[in-house]
Order: structure tokens, then sequence, then C-alpha cells
């Protein structure tokens, strides 16, 4: 019985510090994609995930790493496992809408922007994010509901401004029979 308990004691420590590693990966990767060493970073997050897979910020940041370097796919995918790990987690919604957006699925950005924004109301990214799926998507006069609402939620969203624009002036066309 003793030897149990020794033995359970073990390998509850060497969890521990299995989590304590991931963590310090993490931290590093995190350094590393703050100095644009996307590469490295992904590498590193990608061992904090081997040491710790619970580790949801690692898939996360990972997914922002892999956006940087045009990885869409692979973002997508690490937000996704992010999401099922943390069901809440509006950055990743919102972040896999954009990366979805580059990959032309913009029903699949706008589904998933619009869970950002039941997610937060006040996540001005999310609107302008789904502001440009409905651009995309010609969905002119949404469009530009969604970025009237992101500049509302940040007057100084230079590019919600521009995406403004650029519906009202395709509703004009519209409107001109053009």
């Amino acid at each position: 019985m003793k030897k149990i308990i020794i033995l359970s004691f073990i390998f509850l420590t060497s969890l521990c510090g299995y989590g304590q590693e991931a963590e310090r990966l993490h931290a590093r990767g995190v350094r590393q994609a703050k100095k644009e060493s996307y590469t490295k970073a992904i590498a590193l997050f990608t061992r904090a995930i081997l040491a710790d897979a619970s580790l949801t910020e690692a898939y996360y940041n990972r997914g922002l790493a892999y956006s940087k370097i045009k990885r869409y796919e692979n973002a997508i995918a690490d937000y996704t496992k992010a999401i099922s790990m943390r069901r809440q987690f509006i950055r990743a919604y919102n972040n896999r809408g954009a990366d979805k957006i580059e990959l032309k699925d913009y029903n699949g950005a706008v589904h998933d922007c619009s869970i950002a924004i039941e997610l937060d109301t006040s996540y001005a990214m999310a609107w302008y994010n789904r502001g440009v799926a409905r651009l995309k998507l010609r969905a002119y006069e949404k469009a530009l509901i969604d970025f009237e609402k992101a500049i509302a939620l940040n007057p100084a969203y230079i590019e919600a401004r521009k995406n403004r624009n650029i519906a009202k002036e395709r509703l004009k066309q519209i409107m001109a029979g053009e």
C-alpha cells in the first residue's frame, strides 16, 4: 500500500512538472510571436501542446502565428480546437471568421463573427469582420450596419470607415441602376 501511495505521489508530481513546462514553452512562444518570429513561435506552441494538450491559449496563439504566415487552414484548425475547449472564446471565433474571409468562406465568416458578437456585443472587431464578409457577399445594407456599429464602438476605426464608404458607394450604384 505504501508503494502505491509513493508511486501515485511521484506520478502526480510529474504531471505538475509537465504543466509548468508547457506554460514555460507557451511563454517563450508568445515572446517569439512578439518578435514576429512566427515559425519559432509555432514550434514552441506545438511543444507546449505536446507537454499539456489542455493548454487552450497555446492552440489559440499558435492559430494567431499560423495566420500571420498565411497558413489559414492551420490557424482555423487551432481556433476550432481552442473553441472546443472553451465554448465562449470570443477572440477565437472572431479570428477564425477573419481567416475564413481570407479563404473566401464568407458565409462561414459571417457565422463565426455573429457568434462572437452574440457573446460580446461591444467587440468592434467582430462587427468589422462580419461587415467585411457581408461586403464580399454583396449584402451591402447589412455590411453598412456592421461598419456603423464598429465605428460607434471605436470611432478611430479607420478601416471600418473606409469599408463603410465602399458599402455606401455600392448601395448608391445599385440605387442608380448601374
